[in-house]
């Protein structure tokens, strides 16, 4: 069954659903960088796309903008790197406005700013496209992330917890063998000391025996270079979350 879409502006809607991120003539086209560097399958990556393009409608009707889910920003930011099928076509032809991308400025009333925000655009969707935003690419970042921080900590303890019980049984094993391996160790040490004694020994009746071969070999030295390497890097990452669109496309 079709699920009917009741939108606010239909011809701006039909423009962008009209519009392909995949250049004809590229070999290489955009769904299949995008599905190479997030690692994810086509399908998924033209799921994505679908819902980057709800996001952007978002964006456009909605009077304070829309926050993007992580998913959907990812495309967004890969779109971006396409600078002339953004900024040259996307924005002019399709959206007729310009669609800034804002990054959080980071902080506690930054992010609950956000959070506030990225809980209505779900509500505008629903309302909207009348469904839900699907769970695979509109998931809570926030909830998600200290879910993975609290199973990282979870699967720390059992590691804790054998740590502990073998160092316990070694203790007692260490204990015993120390006691039997004092006068081994003791005896190997006290015979090193005398063979290095002799052998220091025979090395300066050496030295004196054959002073020009000796004295006649530099040190053959070296250089080493440690630079920093100053190498340049560019995140495409928003610090803090990303914002959004901000208050909404600009005319």
């Amino acid at each position: 069954m079709k699920t009917t879409i009741l939108l606010k502006d239909e011809i701006l809607w039909n423009r962008i659903q009209g519009f392909s991120l995949d250049a004809s003539d590229a070999d290489f086209p955009f769904s299949k960088k995008l599905a190479k560097e997030e690692r994810w399958t086509l399908d998924f990556t033209q799921k994505a796309i679908q819902e980057y393009k709800k996001f952007v409608y978002l964006c456009c009707i909605l009077p304070d903008g829309a926050s993007p889910s992580e998913t959907v920003d990812k495309v967004w930011h890969m779109h971006l790197i396409y600078t002339q099928n953004y900024w040259e076509d996307f924005c002019p032809n399709i959206l007729k406005r310009k669609l800034h991308h804002h990054p959080s400025k980071g902080g506690s009333n930054e992010n609950t700013k956000h959070r506030n925000w990225f809980s209505d655009t779900l509500k505008s969707y629903q309302e909207i496209f009348h469904q839900e935003a699907p769970k695979d690419i509109w998931h809570e970042k926030e909830k998600s992330g200290v879910r993975t921080i609290w199973l990282r900590r979870l699967r720390i303890i059992p590691l804790w917890i054998a740590l502990f019980m073998l160092s316990s049984c070694l203790g007692e094993v260490i204990g015993t063998l120390t006691l039997i391996a004092l006068p081994i160790i003791g005896f190997f040490i006290f015979f090193h000391i005398v063979g290095a004694f002799q052998a220091s020994s025979d090395n300066v009746v050496v030295k004196k025996k054959d002073d020009k071969s000796i004295d006649g070999s530099g040190d053959g030295g070296g250089s080493s270079c440690n630079g920093d390497g100053g190498g340049s890097g560019c995140s495409s990452g928003c610090g803090g979350g990303c914002g959004g669109c901000g208050g909404g496309c600009g005319g």
